[in-house]
């Protein structure tokens, strides 16, 4: 009798003395903890800057990898990075323009989501202005530290002008579209959904294109991508990980689903179907083989170098800055999360 107690006892020891092994392993796995980790992301109201999370979200992928998600609403890289900087927002979408602070350390590049093909300059078609040149001594309404002030930039250098030449406004998509349809402006650079809005007021044959993406192709790409803080990816590489699970399947769905995945951003945004739409064929989608492909040859990192370049040869990016893609591009929380999602 004594034999079988000392036999129990050195089992329940032995347990004891392995719990805290078990307990790490069980946080270690976040959707096999039981606890509930909430993160706060930013998205951009269109299908390039939530269609993928927003299917995630609605098709409980981010609640097998316990994560209760916040989503929160901005048109701009610029004021997104600021919250995130605050600690306000622990990972977001970035539209092509915002990529200028990625070499300067406000973000570390998780994920390529998209490329843009959707960027313009545009003017009234009763304006009188016929070519980009014409813009001397016009003024042109941009939103700093996105796409339209990039696009404004490459178009000055293309066109050897020179910021000089033009009245630069910063003002955002809420007033910028306003003041183009009232004429008080001649002319706005921005990108799909917001140049689709100009053209459902104004009529699209009352507005011309003087400047698009389109015109530095093939030798310009132009990615979208997900991003966080160096500080926040540190000390949270689990939710990196988790998040990037969840969203990687979202991702295949968008590119499977396109038209579902519209709807339920129009109904997301509370906009028309059309309108969410129009986004769609100005944007090359990827899925995650062609994710996966590009990561492993390289191509993605000579996307974010080539962007580097453009930047710097626009004058939006001190030369200073002409670092490495590798240093600000971790693809290696997409690359786990596609082998552990089976892809």
């Amino acid at each position: 009798m004594k034999k079988g107690i000392m036999a129990i006892s050195l089992i329940l020891v032995a347990l004891l003395s392995m719990m805290p092994l078990l307990a790490q392993g069980a946080s270690d796995s976040g959707s096999a903890s039981g606890t509930m980790d909430k993160i706060t992301i930013a998205y951009h109201p269109h299908i390039t800057g939530l269609g993928a999370v927003l299917e995630a979200e609605e098709n409980g992928y981010f609640d097998e990898e316990n994560l209760d998600v916040e989503f929160v609403q901005f048109t701009s890289g610029a004021s997104e990075l600021a919250a995130m900087a605050s600690g306000d927002i622990d990972l977001g979408y970035l539209g092509v323009g915002a990529h200028v602070f990625a070499p300067q350390g406000r973000c570390v590049i998780l994920s390529m989501d998209s490329t843009d093909l959707s960027a313009e300059i545009l003017v009234r078609a009763d304006s009188g202005i016929e070519s980009f040149e014409d813009l001397k001594g016009k003024t042109i309404a941009i939103s700093a530290g996105t796409t339209s002030e990039m696009m404004v930039s490459m178009a000055l250098d293309k066109y050897g002008m020179d910021k000089s030449d033009v009245s630069l406004v910063n003002m955002d998509n809420s007033g910028k579209i306003p003041a183009f349809v009232s004429g008080r402006i001649d002319a706005m650079a921005a990108e799909s959904p917001f140049t689709d809005e100009v053209r459902s007021e104004l009529g699209a044959d009352n507005v011309v294109t003087l400047v698009s993406s389109f015109d530095f192709l093939p030798e310009k790409v132009f990615p979208q991508s997900w991003v966080a803080t160096t500080a926040f990816v540190e000390k949270n590489p689990d939710i990196v990980l988790r998040f990037m699970r969840a969203y990687l399947k979202g991702i295949d769905d968008r590119y499977s689903h396109i038209e579902e995945t519209t709807q339920k951003v129009a109904d997301y945004i509370h906009t028309d179907y059309d309108i969410a739409y129009q986004v769609v064929g100005r944007t090359n989608f990827i899925d995650t083989a062609e994710m996966k492909k590009l990561a492993e040859d390289g191509t993605t990192y000579r996307y974010y170098d080539g962007l580097t370049d453009l930047f710097i040869e626009a004058g939006l990016l001190d030369p200073q800055y002409d670092i490495p893609a590798e240093e600000y591009v971790d693809l290696s929380f997409m690359l786990q999360a596609l082998e552990d999602i089976g892809k």
